[in-house]
C-alpha cells in the first residue's frame, strides 16, 4: 500500500455513496471508462458506487409491531447490568415468537434474575416495545419468565472471559469497586461499574479510558510486537499482530470499540507482511473506509466518529504542528476535534480531558497489568493496589472536571460545513498547511456553537415550551433571561435521563440557570431529571409538596439539593411568585387523598404573562379536580392533567379552566393508551385545540397579543 494511494479521495467519495445510494451501476462503468485516464478519478468513482451499493443493501427493514406480550430468544454477549433497583441485559439481535429481528434488544428485569454462567442463549417472556423505531426493549416481570440454554463451546475465547470473570467474582463481595475496575479494563465488561465511578470518568473527560478498545489492544499489541522483535523475530511479531487483531473481538466480545482497534492492527500487521509499508494517514483513512464497508450504519454513530476523528486529529493536526511541547500539541490537536462532535452528539464538553488523558493512561496501564495478574493469580495485595490507583484517578478526574459541563450543541450546518472542509483539507493539502486549514475548518462548529447559546440565553417575549420527554412531563417557562421549570419527566429505572435528554434540551435553548424549579409530585415521569439540572445548572430555588414526598426519586433529589445548597420553600396550600413577566401562582389540594394521594397532591400552576394564562396541573386526578374547580380561573391555555388518562379531566374542571388550546404531555406508544380517547372527545366537543408531545414532539407556545403554537414535528411520528 505505497503513500500516494489516494486513501482520502476515496474516504469522501465513500461517504459520498452512502448519502447518495442511486445509480450505482452508472457510477461503475464510468470508474472502469476513466481508468485508463484517471486512475485516481477511477478509484474515488468506484468507492462511490461501491457505498451506493453497500449503502442500499443494507437499508433498515420493517421492524415486528410492538406493544404486545411475545417470547424472545436472544444469544448472550454479556452480563446483567445493575442501575439501582433495575437490571438488564443487552443483545444485538434476537427472535421474538420465532420471527428473526435484526435490532437490538434490552431484556429489563426488577428483581434479581438467575445468574449467567457459561449458558449461550437467553429466553424470555415479557412486554415488548420499540423505543426510537431503531431498538426494543422486553420488561419481564418474575424470575419464572427467563431461562438459559445452550452451552458455550470450551475452546472459545469468550468462554475464556466468562470464566475468568467467574473465578474473579467471589472477590466483588469485599472488593466492588476494584473487581468492576477489573472486569472492565481487562475482560471488557463494564456492567458492574458504579455510577459514581462513570460520572467521574464523565466528568474529566477520559470515560473512553474505561472502554476496552484502543488502548488495551494497542498495548497488547505492542507489548506482542516488542518482545518478539527483541527475540530476532520480526516476521513471527507481524503474524502475531494479525493473530491478537482476529482472537480480540472473540475474547471480548464484536464490540465496535474493539473492532475498530483490530481492523487497525490487522491492516498494519498485513502490510509489513506484504512488505507494503504504509504511512499512518493512509492506515487511517483505509481502517475507516474497512469498518464503513462492513458496517455502513457506523456513518452516523457517534463513538465511531470520536474514534476516527480522535485518532485523526493526532495524525493530521498534533504530527505536523508537534514541536518541543508534542503532547501538549497533541492535547489541543484532540481537543480541538473532538469538542464540536461532543457538543454536538451529547451537548457537552471536557475542556483539558485531553491532557487527562495523557496524566491517566500509565496509571490506567498499571490497573490494567495489576488486573490481569490478578485473573490469573488472584493474589488479594493486587486488590489493594488497584484501589489506591482507582482513588488517585478518580482524584485526577476531580481536578479537570471544572472544564466540564453542557452546552448547546452547533447548528447541523455549521458542523457538516466544518468536517467536509476539513476533509477536503486532508485529501488535496500536506504538511503543516494542511494541519493550519483543518484547525481552522474545525473552529467553525465551535464558535457556532457559541454564538447559538450567547442568541438563545434571552427571550424577546415571553413563551412555554412543553418538552418531548417521552412518557412525562417538563415545562419551560421564558420570560428574557428568566426560566421557570416545572417538572422533570423521566423514565424509572434510567438514572441518566437527567444528563441524556433534560440537560441537552434545555442547554440546547440557551439555558443556563433556572430561577425557580417546581416539582408537582414525587413520581419518577416528573421528578428523574431534576436531580441532574439541580447539580449541573444554577437552581435559584426549589417548589415541593410536602405531602407524600417520598421514594427513590424523592431522596435523589434532597441529595442534589443539598448537595448545592439550593432553597427550598414548601408549598402546603398557595404560593405566589413573579419571574419575569411571569406572575405564578401555586395550589393544592387542602386534605389528604386515599385513592391516588401522590397524583392527588399536586402542585398546580397557574402562569400569566404577556395578558396570557396557563393551567398546568400535574397528575391530579378526580378527586382533587372536584376540591380545585372552585379556585382555578379560566385559562388559554391547560396542560390536561395526567397525560390525559380518564381519571382526570372532568367536566366540572374543563368548564372551570375553559381552556382554548390543551397540551397533552405523553411518550408515544405508552403502556398506558393515554391520551383516553374519553378525554379527547370532551376537549373536541369543547372545541379546544388539542397538540401533544407524542406526535408534535416538543410544542413552543409564544405568549402575546396572539398565541403561536410551533410543534417541533410537522407530520405525526
Amino acid at each position: 500500500m505505497p503513500d500516494d494511494t489516494p486513501a482520502a479521495p476515496a474516504l469522501i467519495a465513500f461517504i459520498a455513496g452512502l448519502l447518495f445510494a442511486s445509480n450505482a451501476l452508472a457510477l461503475f462503468v464510468v470508474a472502469t471508462l476513466s481508468w485508463r485516464f484517471q486512475r485516481r478519478a477511477a478509484i474515488a468513482v468506484a468507492f462511490f458506487a461501491l457505498g451506493a451499493l453497500r449503502g442500499a443493501a443494507t437499508l433498515p427493514l420493517p421492524l415486528p409491531p410492538a406493544d404486545r406480550f411475545v417470547t424472545v430468544e436472544a444469544r448472550i454477549e454479556g452480563d446483567w447490568t445493575v442501575r439501582e433497583h433495575v437490571r438488564f441485559l443487552r443483545c444485538t439481535r434476537f427472535r421474538a415468537n420465532g420471527v428473526d429481528v435484526s435490532a437490538p434488544v434490552t431484556v429489563y428485569a426488577r428483581f434479581e434474575p438467575p445468574p449467567i454462567e457459561r449458558q449461550q442463549f437467553i429466553e424470555a417472556e415479557g412486554m415488548l416495545r420499540l423505543l426510537d423505531g431503531t431498538r426494543y426493549s422486553l420488561s419481564v416481570k418474575s424470575p419464572r419468565l427467563i431461562s438459559y440454554r445452550g452451552q458455550v463451546s470450551t475452546f472459545a475465547p469468550s468462554t475464556w472471559n466468562r470464566m475468568a470473570r467467574q473465578r474473579i467474582r467471589p472477590f466483588a463481595v469485599t472488593h466492588p469497586d476494584e473487581i468492576a475496575m477489573i472486569e472492565a479494563l481487562v475482560l471488557g465488561r463494564g456492567e458492574r461499574l458504579s455510577d459514581d465511578a462513570r460520572q467521574n470518568f464523565r466528568r474529566g473527560g477520559t470515560y473512553h479510558l474505561l472502554v476496552f478498545s484502543g488502548l488495551q489492544i494497542a498495548l497488547a499489541a505492542a507489548v506482542i510486537a516488542f518482545a518478539l522483535r527483541w527475540l530476532g523475530a520480526p516476521r513471527a511479531s507481524d503474524w502475531s499482530l494479525l493473530i491478537f487483531a482476529a482472537i480480540a473481538p472473540l475474547f471480548i466480545g464484536p464490540t465496535a470499540s474493539v473492532s475498530r482497534s483490530s481492523v487497525g492492527i490487522a491492516l498494519y500487521a498485513l502490510s509489513r507482511i506484504l512488505k507494503r509499508p504504509t504511512s499512518f494517514e493512509n492506515l487511517w483513512c483505509v481502517a475507516a473506509l474497512g469498518r464503513l464497508i462492513l458496517v455502513p450504519a457506523d456513518l452516523t454513530n457517534p463513538a465511531f466518529q470520536l474514534t476516527y476523528a480522535g485518532a485523526g486529529a493526532l495524525i493530521f493536526l498534533g504530527k505536523p504542528m508537534a514541536g518541543r511541547a508534542r503532547w501538549l500539541g497533541y492535547a489541543i490537536a484532540a481537543e480541538l476535534v473532538i469538542t464540536p462532535l461532543t457538543l454536538f452528539h451529547f451537548h457537552q464538553y471536557a475542556l483539558g480531558g485531553s491532557l487527562t488523558t495523557v496524566v491517566l493512561t500509565p496509571v490506567i496501564f498499571v490497573m490494567l497489568v495489576a488486573g490481569a495478574a490478578f485473573c490469573v493469580t488472584t493474589w488479594t495485595p493486587l486488590l489493594v493496589l488497584i484501589g489506591a490507583l482507582n482513588a488517585l484517578c478518580a482524584r485526577l478526574n476531580d481536578l479537570s472536571s471544572p472544564g466540564s459541563g453542557f452546552f448547546a450543541a452547533p447548528p447541523p450546518d455549521a458542523l457538516a460545513a466544518g468536517l467536509l472542509a476539513a476533509l477536503l483539507a486532508m485529501a488535496l493539502l500536506r504538511g503543516r498547511l494542511r494541519a493550519i486549514a483543518i484547525a481552522l475548518a474545525l473552529t467553525v462548529p465551535t464558535f457556532a456553537a457559541i454564538g447559538r447559546d450567547l442568541a438563545l440565553r434571552s427571550t424577546a417575549q415571553p413563551h412555554a415550551t412543553f418538552l418531548d420527554v417521552g412518557q412525562g412531563d417538563s415545562i419551560l417557562l421564558r420570560s428574557g433571561a428568566h426560566n421557570v421549570l416545572i417538572d422533570g419527566g423521566g423514565r424509572s429505572g434510567d438514572v441518566r435521563f437527567g444528563e441524556t435528554v433534560l440537560l441537552p434540551l434545555l442547554v440546547d435553548r440557551g439555558v443556563r440557570s433556572v430561577d425557580l424549579v417546581i416539582l408537582s409530585h414525587a413520581h419518577p415521569d416528573h421528578c428523574g431529571g431534576l436531580p441532574a439540572v439541580i447539580e449541573q445548572l444554577h437552581v435559584g430555588q426549589v417548589w415541593l409538596n410536602p405531602r407524600r414526598f417520598r421514594g427513590e426519586c424523592a431522596q435523589t433529589m434532597l441529595a442534589a439539593i443539598r448537595g448545592r445548597g439550593t432553597p427550598v420553600r414548601l408549598i402546603r396550600d398557595e404560593g405566589h411568585a413573579t419571574i419575569g413577566e411571569f406572575q405564578l401562582d401555586a395550589l393544592t389540594v387542602t386534605r389528604a387523598i386515599r385513592r391516588a394521594p401522590e397524583n392527588n397532591s399536586s402542585i398546580v400552576v397557574r402562569a400569566r404573562a404577556g395578558g396570557r394564562s396557563l393551567l398546568l396541573t400535574g397528575d391530579i386526578e378526580r378527586e382533587a379536580e372536584a376540591e380545585l374547580a372552585g379556585r382555578v380561573q379560566a385559562s388559554d391555555i391547560l396542560k390536561v392533567a395526567h397525560h390525559g388518562s380518564r381519571s382526570s379531566s372532568t367536566p366540572p374542571f374543563l368548564e372551570a379552566a375553559n381552556p382554548r388550546i390543551a397540551v397533552i404531555s405523553c411518550g408515544a406508544t405508552n403502556w398506558f393508551g393515554h391520551p383516553h380517547g374519553s378525554v379527547l372527545r370532551a376537549l373536541r366537543s369543547r372545541n379546544v385545540r388539542v397538540w401533544r408531545t407524542d406526535r408534535n414532539g416538543t410544542i413552543d407556545v409564544d405568549l402575546g397579543p396572539a398565541i403561536l403554537c410551533r410543534p417541533q414535528f410537522d407530520t405525526p411520528r
